[in-house]
């Protein structure tokens, strides 16, 4: 066991929050039994992203940005939806580390939760690393790839949050971290828990998956139509953006991907593409229909 700064004192020294506001911060946590990290952000003290670095510099775990993740559903099956739900986690990715071999990157609420590291290990049949990221985008992102709900808007804070700080972070390269760091915080910011370390359980059965080999020799791997959803499911259901970008690649290089999404998804497909870029302005109306016409001109003549 080593001795940790305390958050909140972290915070106070980052010049986030006053003394005053981290002893409002802790009566509250005592009364509702939410983490101290959430209660700060809840007041409107302290922004959420802020709140996520500095537990990354406290813990010493690498945090993620889930928006430049790239989830397939090979990567969200690892972990079963009721397991995410319920311990707020996330697979980010399976890297290879140095006397362990494919490790498993989890982003959680709760970084400190060994048991739920354990399950995910037990699950998956692989080592699992923790991570931290915004509570709020590991509870979307596993509203919208595990359990198809739309994700939601975070009401705004009851103050206006600090303005942002420069933190040192660490990389996300975590491929030289040591084992969990101690488990005993703070006991003003959350519970003690023993230290145990996850197991690495044999490997479990692999899921069903197409691996196509393109005419370039790269291989890309997408949810087979023949696994264990029900027969009466769309093939498409639980599809990711990165599945989706493998189905476009194979199709290019002539291969057959209608089972996984059928001939008539692609217009819808493009047409979402392209409401998406016009809606955050990243193309002008005119300039797509002016493209638009010199392509079909150019169609014409060949």
């Amino acid at each position: 066991m080593t001795d940790r700064v305390r958050l909140g004192d972290m915070l106070i020294a980052a010049g986030l929050v006053s003394r005053a506001q981290v002893q409002e911060a802790l009566e509250i946590q005592k009364k509702t039994g939410q983490r101290f990290g959430e209660t700060l952000v809840a007041l409107g003290y302290v922004a959420e992203a802020q709140m996520t670095q500095m537990l990354s510099n406290q813990l010493s775990i690498p945090w993620v940005n889930l928006y430049h993740v790239d989830f397939s559903r090979e990567l969200l099956d690892l972990i079963p939806a009721d397991l995410a739900e319920h311990y707020e986690l996330i697979p980010v990715y399976v890297r290879s580390v140095r006397r362990q071999g494919d490790t498993l990157y989890v982003a959680m609420t709760d970084p400190l939760s060994l048991d739920s590291l354990q399950l995910v290990a037990d699950e998956s049949g692989l080592p699992v690393k923790p991570m931290v990221a915004n509570p709020s985008d590991i509870r979307n992102a596993i509203r919208v790839y595990y359990l198809g709900l739309p994700p939601q808007v975070a009401p705004a804070p009851t103050s206006g949050p600090a303005d942002p700080v420069d933190v040192d972070t660490p990389g996300l390269d975590a491929s030289d971290l040591e084992s969990l760091p101690p488990s005993e915080p703070a006991p003003a910011d959350r519970e003690s828990r023993p230290p145990v370390e996850p197991s690495i359980p044999p490997t479990r059965p692999p899921a069903s998956f197409l691996t196509l080999t393109l005419l370039d020799g790269t291989t890309v791997r997408l949810p087979s139509p023949s696994g264990a959803a029900a027969p009466d499911e769309p093939a498409e259901r639980g599809l990711t953006t990165r599945d989706l970008i493998g189905a476009l690649n194979a199709r290019a290089a002539g291969e057959d991907v209608d089972d996984i999404l059928p001939q008539g998804a692609w217009e819808p497909l493009f047409a979402s593409l392209l409401s998406i870029l016009l809606r955050k302005g990243l193309v002008a109306d005119w300039e797509f229909v002016d493209e638009w016409k010199k392509q079909r001109a150019k169609w014409e003549r060949e």
